[in-house]
């Protein structure tokens, strides 16, 4: 049986290329875990400004999973996920999506 990869793929406003992060290694983490991991895989690959922007739209922005709102404290078992296969490796995707929330009015 092949092992199953899980990634969180976060996206957001600031940018048309969406960050993937591998949670794999990591025993059903929390969304602030992930962010916490994205953000030190940034500052690791030497992408400190993206590593910033990361942090505030975390802390300024609301979560999205499918068309659901989504607290920062929520686990990876909590996510809508959708299963992939690329090249050989079976991949456990959820996709989050950091946005600012209008309703109504000008």
């Amino acid at each position: 049986m092949k092992e199953l990869n899980k990634v969180i793929q976060i996206n957001t406003a600031l940018s048309n290329k969406p960050f993937f992060i591998n949670v794999s290694n990591l025993d059903n983490p929390s969304i602030d875990t992930v962010i916490n991991e994205a953000v030190s895989s940034l500052e690791a690959q030497g992408r400190p400004l993206e590593a910033q922007q990361l942090t505030q739209l975390y802390e300024s922005h609301q979560l999205y999973n499918g068309n659901q709102t989504r607290a920062k404290g929520d686990l990876f078992t909590d996510l809508a996920t959708v299963r992939k296969t690329v090249g050989e490796q079976d991949v456990e995707i959820a996709e989050l999506t950091l946005m600012t929330s209008h309703a109504g009015g000008l």
